[in-house]
Protein backbone atom coordinates (compact mmCIF):
# COMPACT_ATOMS: atom_id res chain seq x y z
CA UNK A 1 0.00 0.00 0.00
CA UNK A 2 2.81 2.34 1.11
CA UNK A 3 4.52 1.54 -2.42
CA UNK A 4 1.28 2.49 -4.41
CA UNK A 5 0.72 5.46 -2.16
CA UNK A 6 4.50 6.42 -3.42
CA UNK A 7 3.75 5.97 -6.84
CA UNK A 8 0.53 7.56 -6.98
CA UNK A 9 2.27 10.81 -5.70
CA UNK A 10 5.33 10.40 -8.19
CA UNK A 11 2.62 10.39 -10.62
CA UNK A 12 0.77 13.54 -9.76
CA UNK A 13 3.95 15.43 -9.81
CA UNK A 14 4.44 14.23 -13.15
CA UNK A 15 0.91 15.29 -13.75
CA UNK A 16 1.43 18.32 -12.55
CA UNK A 17 5.31 19.30 -14.25
CA UNK A 18 3.72 17.79 -17.59
CA UNK A 19 0.62 20.19 -17.02
CA UNK A 20 2.51 23.48 -16.28
CA UNK A 21 5.24 23.00 -18.93
CA UNK A 22 2.00 22.44 -21.74
CA UNK A 23 0.50 25.86 -20.40
CA UNK A 24 3.64 27.93 -20.37
CA UNK A 25 4.35 26.89 -24.06
CA UNK A 26 0.89 27.54 -25.18
CA UNK A 27 0.22 31.15 -23.56
CA UNK A 28 3.95 31.82 -25.04
CA UNK A 29 2.42 31.38 -28.44
CA UNK A 30 -1.11 32.08 -28.00
CA UNK A 31 -1.09 35.01 -30.44
CA UNK A 32 -0.60 32.92 -33.73
CA UNK A 33 -4.09 32.36 -33.99
CA UNK A 34 -6.78 33.97 -34.77
CA UNK A 35 -9.62 32.54 -32.28
CA UNK A 36 -8.94 31.57 -28.48
CA UNK A 37 -8.35 27.95 -29.17
CA UNK A 38 -4.96 27.67 -28.18
CA UNK A 39 -5.40 30.34 -24.75
CA UNK A 40 -8.52 28.17 -23.77
CA UNK A 41 -6.14 24.57 -23.83
CA UNK A 42 -3.32 26.76 -21.86
CA UNK A 43 -6.03 27.50 -19.35
CA UNK A 44 -6.97 24.14 -18.65
CA UNK A 45 -3.48 22.62 -18.55
CA UNK A 46 -2.96 25.69 -15.96
CA UNK A 47 -5.58 24.50 -13.51
CA UNK A 48 -5.07 20.47 -13.82
CA UNK A 49 -1.80 21.71 -12.92
CA UNK A 50 -2.59 23.67 -10.25
CA UNK A 51 -5.20 20.95 -8.90
CA UNK A 52 -1.94 18.77 -9.09
CA UNK A 53 0.12 21.08 -7.49
CA UNK A 54 -2.31 21.04 -4.69
CA UNK A 55 -2.67 17.01 -4.19
CA UNK A 56 1.05 16.59 -4.38
CA UNK A 57 1.38 19.45 -1.21
CA UNK A 58 -1.41 18.30 0.34
CA UNK A 59 0.14 14.96 0.60
CA UNK A 60 3.78 15.59 1.23
CA UNK A 61 5.55 14.06 4.13
CA UNK A 62 2.06 12.09 4.98
CA UNK A 63 2.30 8.91 5.92
CA UNK A 64 -0.19 6.59 4.07
CA UNK A 65 -2.28 5.38 7.67
CA UNK A 66 -2.53 9.44 8.84
CA UNK A 67 -4.84 9.65 5.52
CA UNK A 68 -8.23 10.33 6.08
CA UNK A 69 -10.05 8.00 2.65
CA UNK A 70 -13.79 8.74 2.00
CA UNK A 71 -15.16 8.81 -1.59
CA UNK A 72 -17.43 11.55 -3.19
CA UNK A 73 -15.03 14.31 -1.68
CA UNK A 74 -17.31 17.12 -2.06
CA UNK A 75 -15.58 20.32 -3.22
CA UNK A 76 -13.42 18.01 -4.98
CA UNK A 77 -15.38 16.78 -7.15
CA UNK A 78 -17.13 20.17 -8.16
CA UNK A 79 -14.04 21.77 -9.15
CA UNK A 80 -12.54 18.73 -11.07
CA UNK A 81 -16.25 19.98 -12.74
CA UNK A 82 -15.01 23.11 -13.80
CA UNK A 83 -11.87 21.86 -15.09
CA UNK A 84 -13.80 19.00 -17.12
CA UNK A 85 -15.72 22.37 -18.52
CA UNK A 86 -12.65 24.53 -19.19
CA UNK A 87 -11.02 21.23 -21.05
CA UNK A 88 -14.31 21.62 -23.79
CA UNK A 89 -13.62 25.17 -24.39
CA UNK A 90 -11.21 24.57 -26.64
CA UNK A 91 -12.33 22.15 -28.60
CA UNK A 92 -15.41 23.88 -28.97
CA UNK A 93 -13.17 27.17 -30.49
CA UNK A 94 -11.73 24.47 -32.66
CA UNK A 95 -14.72 23.42 -34.38
CA UNK A 96 -17.00 26.79 -33.99
CA UNK A 97 -14.91 29.54 -33.12
CA UNK A 98 -17.98 31.77 -33.56
CA UNK A 99 -19.86 29.69 -30.99
CA UNK A 100 -18.17 30.77 -27.42
CA UNK A 101 -20.21 33.81 -27.12
CA UNK A 102 -20.73 35.22 -23.73
CA UNK A 103 -24.82 33.65 -23.75
CA UNK A 104 -23.34 30.20 -24.00
CA UNK A 105 -20.28 30.77 -22.16
CA UNK A 106 -22.66 31.62 -19.03
CA UNK A 107 -24.46 28.69 -19.89
CA UNK A 108 -22.00 26.37 -19.86
CA UNK A 109 -20.27 27.54 -16.38
CA UNK A 110 -24.01 27.94 -15.15
CA UNK A 111 -24.56 23.96 -13.19
CA UNK A 112 -21.33 24.60 -11.81
CA UNK A 113 -22.46 28.08 -10.21
CA UNK A 114 -25.64 26.60 -8.79
CA UNK A 115 -24.02 23.17 -7.43
CA UNK A 116 -21.53 26.00 -5.72
CA UNK A 117 -24.29 27.51 -4.02
CA UNK A 118 -26.01 24.48 -2.83
CA UNK A 119 -22.91 23.07 -1.98
CA UNK A 120 -23.16 26.09 0.53
CA UNK A 121 -26.01 24.83 2.55
CA UNK A 122 -24.09 21.07 3.62
CA UNK A 123 -21.59 23.14 4.62
CA UNK A 124 -20.23 20.82 7.65
CA UNK A 125 -22.64 18.49 7.61
CA UNK A 126 -21.54 16.58 4.83
CA UNK A 127 -22.26 12.49 5.25
CA UNK A 128 -18.94 10.31 5.27
CA UNK A 129 -18.88 7.71 2.64
CA UNK A 130 -16.14 5.64 3.25
CA UNK A 131 -16.56 3.22 0.55
CA UNK A 132 -19.16 2.39 -2.39
CA UNK A 133 -21.59 0.31 -0.44
CA UNK A 134 -21.80 3.62 1.87
CA UNK A 135 -22.82 5.91 -1.38
CA UNK A 136 -25.56 3.14 -2.23
CA UNK A 137 -26.77 3.12 1.35
CA UNK A 138 -27.18 6.52 1.62
CA UNK A 139 -28.14 7.56 -2.24
CA UNK A 140 -31.57 9.37 -1.42
CA UNK A 141 -29.89 11.60 1.21
CA UNK A 142 -29.73 15.50 -0.16
CA UNK A 143 -26.09 16.19 -0.06
CA UNK A 144 -24.99 12.47 -1.48
CA UNK A 145 -28.04 13.38 -4.65
CA UNK A 146 -26.32 16.74 -5.27
CA UNK A 147 -22.51 15.19 -5.55
CA UNK A 148 -23.26 12.56 -8.02
CA UNK A 149 -25.25 15.09 -10.08
CA UNK A 150 -21.56 17.45 -9.86
CA UNK A 151 -19.79 14.37 -10.77
CA UNK A 152 -22.10 12.20 -13.77
CA UNK A 153 -22.41 15.96 -14.98
CA UNK A 154 -18.98 15.87 -16.69
CA UNK A 155 -20.26 13.27 -19.10
CA UNK A 156 -22.78 15.59 -21.07
CA UNK A 157 -19.95 18.04 -21.28
CA UNK A 158 -17.43 15.33 -22.74
CA UNK A 159 -19.89 14.62 -25.25
CA UNK A 160 -21.04 17.88 -26.41
CA UNK A 161 -18.97 18.12 -29.93
CA UNK A 162 -21.32 15.49 -31.26
CA UNK A 163 -23.77 18.02 -30.63
CA UNK A 164 -22.74 20.91 -32.20
CA UNK A 165 -23.34 21.52 -36.17
CA UNK A 166 -20.30 20.72 -38.41
CA UNK A 167 -19.02 23.17 -40.73
CA UNK A 168 -15.79 22.27 -42.42
CA UNK A 169 -15.41 25.83 -43.75
CA UNK A 170 -15.02 27.44 -40.25
CA UNK A 171 -13.74 24.74 -38.45
CA UNK A 172 -9.78 24.00 -37.81
CA UNK A 173 -10.51 20.38 -36.82
CA UNK A 174 -11.69 17.16 -38.76
CA UNK A 175 -14.00 14.85 -37.61
CA UNK A 176 -11.22 12.13 -36.39
CA UNK A 177 -9.35 14.55 -34.32
CA UNK A 178 -13.18 15.58 -33.03
CA UNK A 179 -13.69 11.67 -32.26
CA UNK A 180 -10.30 11.39 -30.89
CA UNK A 181 -10.07 14.28 -28.77
CA UNK A 182 -13.82 13.56 -27.09
CA UNK A 183 -13.28 9.74 -26.34
CA UNK A 184 -9.98 11.03 -24.76
CA UNK A 185 -11.78 13.32 -22.77
CA UNK A 186 -14.24 10.95 -22.00
CA UNK A 187 -12.48 8.54 -20.91
CA UNK A 188 -10.49 10.67 -18.42
CA UNK A 189 -13.86 11.42 -17.26
CA UNK A 190 -15.37 8.14 -16.61
CA UNK A 191 -11.68 7.17 -14.92
CA UNK A 192 -12.24 9.94 -12.37
CA UNK A 193 -15.78 9.00 -11.81
CA UNK A 194 -14.74 5.76 -10.56
CA UNK A 195 -11.44 7.24 -8.72
CA UNK A 196 -14.52 9.41 -7.05
CA UNK A 197 -16.48 6.01 -6.37
CA UNK A 198 -13.85 4.16 -4.78
CA UNK A 199 -10.65 5.56 -3.98
CA UNK A 200 -8.90 3.10 -5.92
CA UNK A 201 -4.88 3.40 -5.23
CA UNK A 202 -4.47 1.99 -8.61
CA UNK A 203 -6.85 5.06 -10.40
CA UNK A 204 -4.57 6.99 -8.13
CA UNK A 205 -1.48 6.48 -10.60
CA UNK A 206 -3.52 5.98 -13.80
CA UNK A 207 -5.23 8.90 -13.87
CA UNK A 208 -2.48 11.54 -13.44
CA UNK A 209 -0.89 9.57 -16.36
CA UNK A 210 -3.77 9.85 -18.42
CA UNK A 211 -3.98 13.55 -17.89
CA UNK A 212 -0.27 13.69 -18.48
CA UNK A 213 -0.53 11.77 -22.26
CA UNK A 214 -3.58 14.02 -23.19
CA UNK A 215 -2.22 17.40 -22.59
CA UNK A 216 1.23 16.46 -24.04
CA UNK A 217 -1.08 14.69 -27.45
CA UNK A 218 -3.13 17.82 -27.41
CA UNK A 219 -0.15 20.68 -27.56
CA UNK A 220 1.90 18.76 -30.13
CA UNK A 221 -1.45 18.72 -32.35
CA UNK A 222 -2.15 22.59 -31.41
CA UNK A 223 1.64 23.48 -31.63
CA UNK A 224 3.02 21.20 -34.36
CA UNK A 225 -0.23 20.05 -36.13
CA UNK A 226 -3.05 21.97 -36.70
CA UNK A 227 -3.62 24.14 -39.62
CA UNK A 228 -5.64 27.22 -38.90
CA UNK A 229 -7.07 29.74 -41.38
CA UNK A 230 -5.11 33.75 -41.05
CA UNK A 231 -8.55 35.01 -42.01
CA UNK A 232 -11.40 34.09 -43.33
CA UNK A 233 -11.61 33.47 -47.07
CA UNK A 234 -14.66 32.19 -48.80
CA UNK A 235 -15.09 29.14 -50.08
CA UNK A 236 -17.42 28.36 -53.17
CA UNK A 237 -17.73 24.87 -52.31
CA UNK A 238 -21.32 23.66 -51.44
CA UNK A 239 -22.75 20.86 -52.33
CA UNK A 240 -26.08 20.38 -54.32
CA UNK A 241 -27.60 16.77 -53.74
CA UNK A 242 -30.62 17.93 -55.94
CA UNK A 243 -28.13 18.53 -58.85
CA UNK A 244 -28.92 16.04 -62.04
CA UNK A 245 -25.96 13.33 -62.26
CA UNK A 246 -24.32 12.36 -65.49
CA UNK A 247 -24.74 8.91 -66.98
CA UNK A 248 -20.82 8.51 -67.36
CA UNK A 249 -19.35 8.21 -64.01
CA UNK A 250 -16.10 9.80 -64.92
CA UNK A 251 -18.29 12.60 -65.38
CA UNK A 252 -19.70 12.65 -62.39
CA UNK A 253 -16.46 12.12 -60.77
CA UNK A 254 -15.10 15.65 -62.96
CA UNK A 255 -18.56 17.74 -62.04
CA UNK A 256 -17.78 16.77 -58.53
CA UNK A 257 -14.16 17.51 -58.47
CA UNK A 258 -13.85 20.27 -60.83
CA UNK A 259 -17.16 22.30 -60.15
CA UNK A 260 -18.60 21.73 -56.95
CA UNK A 261 -14.48 20.92 -55.65
CA UNK A 262 -15.36 18.68 -53.23
CA UNK A 263 -12.14 17.74 -52.09
CA UNK A 264 -12.11 21.16 -49.84
CA UNK A 265 -14.08 19.12 -47.26
CA UNK A 266 -10.94 17.65 -45.04
CA UNK A 267 -13.08 15.02 -44.22
CA UNK A 268 -14.27 13.78 -47.77
CA UNK A 269 -13.23 9.84 -47.96
CA UNK A 270 -13.77 6.95 -50.40
CA UNK A 271 -17.22 6.19 -49.09
CA UNK A 272 -18.46 9.77 -49.09
CA UNK A 273 -17.66 10.38 -52.40
CA UNK A 274 -18.86 7.40 -53.47
CA UNK A 275 -22.80 8.59 -51.92
CA UNK A 276 -22.00 11.52 -53.97
CA UNK A 277 -21.44 9.82 -57.04
CA UNK A 278 -24.15 7.06 -56.47
CA UNK A 279 -22.41 4.38 -57.07
CA UNK A 280 -20.09 1.59 -55.27
CA UNK A 281 -16.66 2.09 -53.57
CA UNK A 282 -15.38 -0.86 -55.71
CA UNK A 283 -17.22 0.44 -59.09
CA UNK A 284 -15.77 4.20 -58.40
CA UNK A 285 -12.06 3.02 -57.24
CA UNK A 286 -12.04 1.25 -60.77
CA UNK A 287 -13.13 4.37 -62.46
CA UNK A 288 -10.52 6.61 -61.07
CA UNK A 289 -7.78 4.00 -61.50
CA UNK A 290 -8.48 3.30 -65.12
CA UNK A 291 -8.87 7.57 -65.68
CA UNK A 292 -6.08 8.48 -64.08
CA UNK A 293 -3.54 5.33 -63.13
CA UNK A 294 -4.20 6.57 -59.29
CA UNK A 295 -6.12 5.70 -56.36
CA UNK A 296 -8.61 7.95 -54.62
CA UNK A 297 -6.65 9.38 -52.32
CA UNK A 298 -4.10 10.46 -54.68
CA UNK A 299 -6.39 12.36 -56.88
CA UNK A 300 -7.89 14.53 -53.64
CA UNK A 301 -4.38 15.47 -52.49
CA UNK A 302 -3.21 16.19 -56.15
CA UNK A 303 -6.65 18.42 -56.28
CA UNK A 304 -5.50 19.91 -53.06
CA UNK A 305 -2.01 20.45 -54.04
CA UNK A 306 -3.14 22.15 -57.00
CA UNK A 307 -5.44 24.24 -54.98
CA UNK A 308 -3.12 25.81 -52.72
CA UNK A 309 -0.57 26.36 -55.79
CA UNK A 310 -3.29 28.54 -57.72
CA UNK A 311 -3.81 30.31 -54.57
CA UNK A 312 -0.06 31.54 -54.20
CA UNK A 313 0.26 31.63 -58.01
CA UNK A 314 -2.67 34.66 -57.87
CA UNK A 315 -0.92 35.83 -54.59
CA UNK A 316 2.45 34.84 -54.09
CA UNK A 317 2.33 36.46 -50.81
CA UNK A 318 0.14 34.40 -49.31
CA UNK A 319 0.15 32.74 -46.22
CA UNK A 320 0.81 29.50 -46.82
CA UNK A 321 -0.99 28.13 -43.74
CA UNK A 322 -3.99 30.01 -45.06
CA UNK A 323 -3.73 28.13 -48.64
CA UNK A 324 -3.52 24.86 -46.95
CA UNK A 325 -6.12 25.53 -44.75
CA UNK A 326 -8.47 26.69 -47.80
CA UNK A 327 -7.24 23.56 -50.17
CA UNK A 328 -9.21 20.76 -47.36
CA UNK A 329 -5.40 20.18 -45.59
CA UNK A 330 -5.68 20.31 -41.81
CA UNK A 331 -2.44 18.51 -40.92
CA UNK A 332 0.87 20.86 -41.60
CA UNK A 333 2.61 17.78 -42.00
CA UNK A 334 0.90 16.20 -44.31
CA UNK A 335 0.02 19.53 -46.47
CA UNK A 336 3.93 19.96 -46.85
CA UNK A 337 4.72 16.49 -47.63
CA UNK A 338 1.82 16.24 -50.15
CA UNK A 339 2.88 19.43 -52.24
CA UNK A 340 6.94 18.38 -52.33
CA UNK A 341 5.77 15.12 -53.64
CA UNK A 342 3.23 16.78 -56.11
CA UNK A 343 5.60 19.58 -57.25
CA UNK A 344 8.82 18.48 -55.94
CA UNK A 345 9.39 21.65 -54.49
CA UNK A 346 8.77 22.90 -50.61
CA UNK A 347 6.04 26.28 -50.88
CA UNK A 348 8.58 29.16 -50.16
CA UNK A 349 10.70 27.59 -53.67
CA UNK A 350 7.91 27.73 -55.34
CA UNK A 351 6.71 30.99 -53.93
CA UNK A 352 10.83 31.74 -54.97
CA UNK A 353 10.23 30.76 -58.79
CA UNK A 354 7.35 32.95 -58.86
CA UNK A 355 8.62 35.76 -57.71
Amino acid sequence: MNLLFSLSLAATAVEMATCLICARNLWRLQRETYDRSRRMLALGALLSGLMALLVVLGNIGMAIHEMSYFVLQPWIGLLYMGISIVMVLYPISVVRPDWLTPKHFTFLFLPVLILGIVYMFFTSKWTLLHTPADVWTHVEEPDVIVRLASLFLMIPYCLILFLLPYNFHRSSATRSWIWTYSLGLLLICLTHIALMLTNSSILMIVLPIMVSTFYVFSTEYELRERLRPVEEIAVNYEADSSAPLESDLWARICRLMDQEEVWRDPDLSLASFSRLCATNITYLSRVIQQETGHGFKELVNAKRVAGVAAQIEANPDIDVQSAFFNAGFRSRTTAWRNFKDITGKSPAEYKQVLK
